[in-house]
């Protein structure tokens, strides 16, 4: 991969607390630590093995594990995390492409 992955899921979760923040709702360090856990576990994979964009990953788990009715989009990351998400949009690609 061509992106730092520690650096790209540091940006993720910092937009999606900062997000969160915007509507009165505090992720606890326990909730940050599995949303990391979850980031790190897919997207430290090889990107043949990758089956979800970060954002579905962060939504799953804003949706499934805190049972909050929120859609974010890479825009609501805020503008490091939506760079890191087109850096790693381009790499997966060029990947896939065998370039």
């Amino acid at each position: 991969m061509n992106l730092d992955t520690s650096f790209f899921i540091k940006n993720l979760i910092a937009g999606t607390i900062d997000y969160l923040k915007e509507i009165n709702f505090e992720l606890i360090l326990k909730h940050e630590e599995k949303l990391e856990s979850v980031l790190m576990s897919e997207l430290n994979k090889d990107f043949e093995l990758q089956r979800k964009t970060p954002t579905q990953i962060i939504n799953t788990f804003l949706n499934e594990d805190l049972k909050l009715n929120i859609t974010l989009t890479p825009n609501d990351l805020g503008e490091q995390a939506l760079e890191q998400i087109i850096l790693w949009g381009i790499s997966k690609a060029k990947y896939l492409d065998g370039n």
